[in-house]
């Protein structure tokens, strides 16, 4: 049975940079791998949630990974390990070593949680851990992705204006 891994097929583009190295191309590929899987999570992560999901979402991630590696038992490669722990660790240092931004963001979300929750606003709730469509358009025009529809909608066409009666007299006509 072939070895379950991540990254394998990294292996040709980076075996160049882990000759270099003096690092076997598999550890090479299973860290540089790992980190970019970790990294892919955490923008999928910050595209969806905010505040304290986020946090969790990262929590998560960082630990099951890890902890797939560590207690994963003897059937899981060495170099499925390596690629868990680097993406594990990735996702668990963006939790213990937040940006200053992260901790703003997060007090607030808990708080407005809290505020919902008491009110039974559950739209308020929701608004308060996943980003808003608005939010998410905001993110996607900020790097440059369109988010404005290219043509405008169509309107249907307009029945042309009723012509008068044939007496020369409308509706509109005043009489004096």
């Amino acid at each position: 049975m072939p070895e379950l891994s991540l990254t394998s097929w990294l292996d040709p583009i980076l075996d160049y940079f882990a000759r270099q190295a003096g690092i076997p191309t598999s550890d090479y590929s299973a860290q540089v791998g790992g980190e970019g899987i970790g990294v892919a999570l955490e923008v999928v992560a910050d595209l969806f949630t905010k505040g304290w999901l986020n946090k969790v979402v990262q929590f998560a991630t960082g630990a099951i990974a890890s902890g797939y590696a560590i207690w994963g038992g003897p059937g899981v490669s060495a170099r499925l390990k390596k690629e868990l722990l680097a993406l594990g660790t990735h996702e668990l240092l963006r939790f213990v070593d937040p940006k200053p931004s992260d901790i703003i963001e997060t007090r607030k979300s808990i708080d407005d949680t809290v505020d919902a929750i008491k009110r039974g606003d559950w739209n308020a709730v929701l608004a308060s851990i996943l980003r808003t469509p608005s939010e998410l358009q905001a993110m996607l025009s900020a790097m440059g992705i369109p988010t404005q529809l290219t043509t405008p909608p169509v309107s249907p066409p307009t029945a042309p204006p009723a012509s008068p009666p044939a007496g020369g007299s409308s509706e509109f006509s005043v009489n004096k």
